[in-house]
């Protein structure tokens, strides 16, 4: 009867080990690939070239503009004043509000927010044989960083493809 409670306590720390590792485990593998690949574009030079190339993208720039304009309001001023003339009486509810729309900053939510999360999608959509096989061509000068993106490009969808070059730009800006 011992060596049935033994087993049955082994098998039941094991089911736990296995459920944790299942749930933890791709965050953990996918943020040592994300840190290891922002590090070996920063150490070979071609994060500037890749950077460049971001840039140059429209709407990178444009996404990338109104996020640093969203972060440099604060919270309590991003109110438009509407509630307060509601509540003094100086509108009406069936008074209309017009929204000029090249005013009002497009919210375009990314495919993934997190380096964790890129580095899932790209495992998953690319493959980890074909991003080690461009990482090798990187380092070997036989791939530039447009011939990367040109070849992300056609396994991920426009979102993620932008998701990624934001976050790429995101990630260069808090490092410099």
């Amino acid at each position: 009867m011992r060596f049935m409670n033994v087993i049955i306590v082994f098998l039941i720390a094991f089911s736990f080990a296995g459920i944790t590792l299942y749930a933890v485990g791709p965050n953990l593998s996918s943020e040592a690939v994300a840190q290891k690949a922002f590090e070996e574009l920063e150490q070979s030079g071609k994060m500037e070239e890749m950077v460049q190339q971001i840039e140059a993208d429209p709407e990178v720039s444009r996404y990338m503009e109104e996020w640093q304009s969203q972060q440099e309001i604060p919270k309590e001023s991003q109110g438009s004043g509407m509630d307060e003339q509601f509540e003094e009486g100086n509108i009406d509810e069936g008074d209309s509000i017009e929204v000029d729309p090249q005013q009002a900053p497009e919210e375009q939510e990314l495919a993934f927010e997190t380096k964790e999360d890129a580095a899932s999608v790209m495992m998953e959509k690319v493959g980890f044989r074909n991003l080690l096989k461009m990482k090798n061509a990187v380092e070997n000068d036989t791939m530039t960083a447009e011939q990367v993106m040109e070849e992300l490009d056609d396994d991920l969808n426009e979102e993620e493809m932008l998701a990624l070059k934001v976050m790429i730009f995101k990630e260069w800006q808090n490092r410099n």
